[in-house]
């Protein structure tokens, strides 16, 4: 299922507005907005979708494209470390896709941390939730043939979408507070596109 939409594209539109305003910092500024934000986020675990967060990413990006953290212009925390692929601040991204990605950059989206550079009990752990959300997942993608065999498409869809809900809030709920024992703050995926899964529709 594409994820290309009218929805999402005018969503994309929107966050480009909201990123405007960062666009009017001058170099200085920025780095120092980014410094001071970084310690708010610290010590905890972060939905995706949080407006903080969402308002860091934006400027994060813009600071990636400046090259703010290689002028050197402001001083991160000094509980994260540099990160190997950009030399930003270490902030990982927790995803379904985990088993794949790793840990995701928030500055450059490049792999902070490959799967199997995981601590083994978590990496064991996670790796078994990962498969588990994978073939949750695969629903809607699902080929015609898969789909009529199925009998009622609609209903393995609606319960795949529940069982996604479920699972994204396990994600907060367990393995990002496990990775928050190794690292300054983390940030999880708390939504899924291709079922039709809102942060709204996400308890952990």
């Amino acid at each position: 299922m594409s994820t290309d939409t009218p929805e999402n594209t005018a969503l994309d539109k929107l966050w480009r507005e909201y990123g405007l305003v960062f666009r009017e910092f001058d170099d200085l500024t920025l780095a120092r907005w980014l410094a001071q934000t970084l310690g708010q986020l610290q010590g905890r675990v972060w939905r995706l979708s949080h407006p903080l967060f969402g308002a860091y990413r934006l400027a994060a990006r813009l600071g990636h494209d400046r090259q703010i953290w290689l002028k050197r212009l402001a001083t991160p925390p000094a509980a994260y470390p540099e990160s190997p692929c950009c030399r930003a601040p270490f902030l990982p991204l927790l995803t379904r896709d985990v088993r794949e990605t790793g840990l995701i950059c928030q500055h450059c989206d490049d792999t902070l941390v490959p799967f199997e550079e995981f601590p083994a009990d978590l990496q064991t752990d996670l790796g078994k939730w990962a498969a588990q959300y994978a073939d949750v997942h695969g629903v809607a993608h699902w080929d015609e043939r898969q789909r009529r065999s199925c009998g009622d498409y609609d209903r393995a869809y609606d319960e795949a979408a529940k069982q996604a809900e479920r699972l994204l809030g396990q994600m907060g709920a367990l393995w990002a507070p496990r990775l928050l024992e190794l690292y300054p703050a983390v940030v999880w995926e708390d939504h899924d596109e291709c079922l039709d899964v809102r942060p709204e529709d996400v308890d952990w």
